[in-house]
C-alpha cells in the first residue's frame, strides 16, 4: 500500500513539474493578457498572435519575432491589395492615390524587416518605429476618398501592428 502512494506521489509530482516546466518555457495566458491589455482591443491582439501556433510554446524572444512575422505578413497583404488596386485602376486620381499607399507598405515591409533583423540579433530596445507603422497605414487611408473599400484592411493592419509594438515593449522591458 505505501509503495503504490508512493507511485501516486511521484506521478503528481512529475506531471505539476511538467506543467511547470511548460510554462515557464512558453508564454502563459496572463503575459498574451497582460501585453495585449495596453492595445485597442484585447481579445483581437490574443486572436492576432495566437494566430500563429508556436506562440503557446514561445519564450519572449521568439514572440517578437512571431508579433513581427504576422506584422509583415500583414503589411505584405495590404500591398498587394493596394498594387492590384491600383494597378486596375482607371480614374487618375484614385491611381495616384494608391501609388501612394503602395509606397508607404513599401517604406513599412522594409521598416518592418529591419525590425525582425533586430529582434533576431535580440536587440529588442532597438526596435523603436513600430509605432510610426500606424502613421503610415492612416497616411495611406487619410489620403484615399470616403468610400474606398479599405478601411477594413487598414483596421487589421492597425491592430496587427498595435499587437507587435505592445509585444517588442513588453520583450525589451523584459530583456
Amino acid at each position: 500500500m505505501a509503495s503504490g502512494n508512493h507511485l501516486l506521489s511521484a506521478a503528481l509530482l512529475l506531471l505539476v513539474a511538467s506543467f511547470f516546466i511548460c510554462h515557464a518555457y512558453g508564454v502563459t495566458e496572463d503575459v498574451l493578457a497582460s501585453i495585449c491589455s495596453n492595445t485597442q482591443n484585447q481579445e483581437i491582439c490574443v486572436e492576432i498572435l495566437e494566430s500563429d501556433p508556436r506562440t503557446k510554446s514561445a519564450d519572449l524572444p521568439l514572440l517578437s519575432a512571431i508579433s513581427l512575422e504576422l506584422a509583415m505578413k500583414r503589411a505584405s497583404k495590404t500591398f498587394d491589395t493596394f498594387l492590384q488596386f491600383r494597378d486596375n485602376s482607371t480614374d487618375p486620381g484614385l491611381k495616384s492615390s494608391y501609388g501612394k499607399c503602395v509606397e508607404l507598405y513599401q517604406d513599412m515591409k522594409d521598416k518592418l524587416q529591419a525590425d525582425q533583423e533586430l529582434s533576431r540579433k535580440k536587440q529588442f530596445k532597438k526596435i523603436t518605429d513600430l509605432g510610426g507603422l500606424t502613421t503610415l497605414a492612416y497616411n495611406c487611408e487619410n489620403g484615399l476618398p470616403s468610400d474606398s473599400p479599405t478601411g477594413a484592411i487598414t483596421v487589421d493592419m492597425l491592430l496587427t501592428i498595435q499587437s507587435a509594438t505592445y509585444v517588442n515593449r513588453f520583450v525589451s522591458r523584459s530583456a
